[in-house]
C-alpha cells in the first residue's frame, strides 16, 4: 500500500512465511500459479525485476553442449545430420570447437557419403575437410561447374581411347595414330 513504510520481517518469520507461500503455491493449478506470478511481478520494483530477469536467463538459456561431459556431447552430435552440424558450428566458438574436434562424427558423415574410412587417421579436422571438399565437389557436379572443357586440335577422326597423366592427355584415334596434348589442370 502506498505511503506505508516497509518494515523487514525477522529472518525466522520470513522463512516461515516463505515456506507457507511455497506450500500453497504448489497446490495451485497452472492458471492460478501464472496469476500469482503476474500479481507478484506487478508489485515488484526495478531491483526485483532485474533479479528476476537475470534468474530467468540463467534458467532458460543454458548451453547444454557446454554443460555436458565431452563424451556425452560427442554421442549426441552423432545423431545430427551434416548440415545441422555445420549450422551448429556457427552458434559460437565453443560449439565450433567441440563439433570440429569430434572425429567419430566427421568419420560418420564421410562414411555416409560412401568414403572408406581409415581408422588410423584420428584427426577430426582432416575428416571435416574431407566432408566439406566432397560436398563442394558434389555441388560443382550438380551445378555443372566441376569440369573445364576445351577443344583439342590434333585430329578429326573418332577417338577410341584416352589416357591422362600429369597434365598430359593422350588420345588414340586409330591403331597407327597417337596424339599427345598438354592440358592445364586445376589442382585439388
Amino acid at each position: 500500500v502506498a505511503g506505508r513504510s516497509h518494515v523487514p520481517m525477522e529472518k525466522a518469520a520470513f522463512e516461515g512465511w516463505l515456506e507457507s507461500v511455497s506450500a500453497t503455491f504448489l497446490t495451485l493449478n497452472d492458471q492460478q500459479r501464472n496469476q500469482s506470478l503476474d500479481h507478484l511481478i506487478s508489485l515488484s520494483g526495478a531491483v526485483q525485476l532485474r533479479h528476476l530477469s537475470n534468474g530467468l536467463e540463467t534458467l532458460l538459456k543454458r548451453d547444454f553442449l557446454r554443460l555436458l561431459p565431452l563424451e556425452l556431447a560427442f554421442y549426441l552430435l552423432r545423431w545430427l545430420d551434416p548440415q545441422t552440424l555445420l549450422t551448429c558450428c556457427l552458434v559460437c566458438k565453443q560449439w565450433n570447437k567441440v563439433i570440429s574436434s569430434c572425429t567419430e562424427v566427421w568419420q560418420g558423415v564421410c562414411r555416409d557419403l560412401g568414403w572408406r574410412i581409415d581408422e588410423s587417421i584420428q584427426d577430426a579436422s582432416h575428416w571435416k575437410g574431407v566432408y566439406l571438399k566432397a560436398k563442394l565437389r558434389m555441388m560443382q557436379l550438380k551445378d555443372q561447374e566441376a569440369f573445364e572443357t576445351s577443344s583439342l586440335i590434333g585430329h578429326s577422326a573418332r577417338v577410341y581411347a584416352l589416357y591422362y597423366k600429369d597434365g598430359l592427355l593422350c588420345t588414340v584415334f586409330s591403331i597407327r595414330n597417337v596424339s599427345v596434348n598438354t592440358l592445364q589442370t586445376q589442382s585439388d
